[in-house]
């Protein structure tokens, strides 16, 4: 047997398996040295190290900087009686040439993720399925287990720990659990009245071993980028830094800019504005730019403004305002009084009105200018209460002010003049009035839009004395007045 363990050492030693592990040479291996001891219906010697001593050994293969497979073997030969464990000793005792092998998934925990690929302390945990073939003898509990030879499928799970000495070779430190799916490796299957156990027996492998890490082998980098310095044409590249096959930084969108420096690296820009473009040329980056295809202004994010009035173009629904004038957030002149004329030209920004008076409301004087009212009463014969042509005119005027501007109204003021005696005079100058406000009443004037004053023979607007003057006196003013 020391002479089959020594061969296979020696067939080891000499194995290509024995380089460093890397992504162009991913094999590697490993010689274990160790112990598995038993745990089952006769005793329980876990972590005992009561056992004889075995060896073992795995062919890994790299899979990336987080997982390996691999093949393992391990072979022992433990022994056990009761030894008094189950009360008084008994008679039952075995032992058994275990021969182990499993198909087995390694998760490393130094992948560059958690912890350093090259880290000295590196942890793994193993998992995986194997069987088992067992040359056992013995006395079991029908006192006749003498010898049996069988072979059992069994479940591999467990953990160590590398330390890295060479970035070719470390030590490492590994306890795993071997379940058999059987209860038939100490001859015993739970049938002792003392200690009845019907769950399969256990092995727990504890062992050392000289181990080529996988992982990858690296030669000299000076920067770190995964490129040996021999290869690399940018030897003092920043580390992280994304390179090529030539260990220089990517260019994707190759604009002499590199990536790690492009704040645009899938778009063709400008080292001044690093790697980004500009497609308009205004100074402003595209990925900024809320109107790259044209020039504009950076405090409307690119966007040009024609009038300045200081909403861009692609906003602007008068895109021809005058330059001064207050405007709204749609770019139209403001006119807060909403008469049509804009609050930068109109002097009542506050009060609907009409351009002729630079948007002030209309007022009376503008009405009497407008219709040629100025210095016109209303005549009239001596002793008439209908008056002479031209007064009739002057009320078709009016009527034609009131039609046109229903928020005004008008006042009629009757007079005489001083023939005859004044309770007459009075009476006479109240029909000239009411004439006056009968006629615009006919052609459709609200008569509670007229109001009607009546004086008489008093405030003469002329002397009485002369004929001219009488004649004069015989009138009905007229004043306009705004309606509330």
């Amino acid at each position: 047997m020391k002479t089959r363990v020594l061969l296979f050492f020696l067939i080891m030693l000499s194995s290509p398996a024995l380089k460093a592990q890397n992504a162009e040479n991913k094999w590697g291996g490993a010689l274990y040295f160790g112990v598995m001891e038993y745990s089952g219906d006769v005793a329980k010697e876990f972590y005992t190290f009561k056992q004889g001593y075995g060896v073992g050994a795995d062919l890994a293969r790299y899979v990336n900087p987080s997982f390996d497979l691999l093949l393992h073997y391990f072979y022992d030969k433990p022994r056990a009686n009761d030894g008094g464990a189950l009360g008084a000793p008994t008679w039952l005792s075995f032992n058994t040439h275990i021969y182990n092998l499993n198909f087995l998934a390694k998760y490393k925990f130094a992948n560059g993720y958690l912890l350093k690929e090259n880290a000295f302390v590196a942890p793994y945990l193993l998992g995986g399925l194997g069987g088992c073939y067992f040359d056992a003898s013995g006395v079991g509990e029908n006192g006749t287990f003498s010898h049996n030879k069988f072979m059992r499928p069994n479940l591999y799970g467990g953990l160590g720990v590398n330390f890295r000495l060479h970035p070719m070779v470390s030590l490492a430190v590994q306890t795993s659990l071997m379940a058999p799916l059987t209860d038939q490796a100490d001859g015993v299957t739970g049938s002792v009245v003392t200690a009845p156990n019907k769950s399969n027996d256990r092995f727990l492998e504890n062992s050392f071993s000289l181990r080529i890490t996988p992982g990858k082998f690296k030669k000299k980098d000076s920067d770190g980028d995964g490129v040996p310095d021999k290869k690399d044409l940018c030897p003092n590249t920043p580390p992280g830094v994304a390179v090529d096959e030539n260990g220089c930084p990517l260019d994707k969108d190759g604009d002499g800019v590199p990536d790690y420096k492009d704040e645009c690296p899938d778009v063709a820009g400008l080292a001044a504005f690093n790697g980004c473009p500009d497609t308009d040329g205004d100074g402003i980056i595209d990925k900024n730019d809320a109107c790259p295809d044209v020039a504009g202004i950076a405090l409307l994010k690119g966007c040009p403004d024609s009038d300045g009035d200081g909403v861009a173009d692609k906003d602007d629904r008068c895109p021809d305002t005058p330059k001064g004038w207050k405007v709204d957030r749609f770019g139209c002149p403001l006119d807060a009084d909403r008469d049509g004329i804009p609050d930068s030209e109109d002097a009542c920004p506050d009060q609907p009105g009409i351009s002729e008076l630079k948007g002030c409301p209309i007022d009376v004087g503008y009405l009497m200018s407008k219709y040629n009212l100025n210095n016109r009463n209303i005549l009239f014969d001596f002793d008439h209460s209908n008056p002479q042509q031209a007064g009739v005119e002057t009320l078709d005027d009016i009527y034609r002010v009131l039609s046109n501007h229903n928020q005004f109204g008008v006042e009629f003021d009757g007079y005489t003049d001083w023939v005859g005696r004044a309770a007459y005079n009075l009476k006479l100058s109240e029909k000239r009035a009411n004439w006056a406000k009968d006629y615009l009443v006919k052609k459709g004037i609200i008569d509670n839009r007229i109001k009607t004053l009546f004086f008489g023979e008093s405030k003469p607007a002329a002397d009485n004395k002369t004929r001219e003057g009488r004649q004069l006196n015989r009138r009905v003013e007229f004043n306009f007045f705004k309606l509330r």
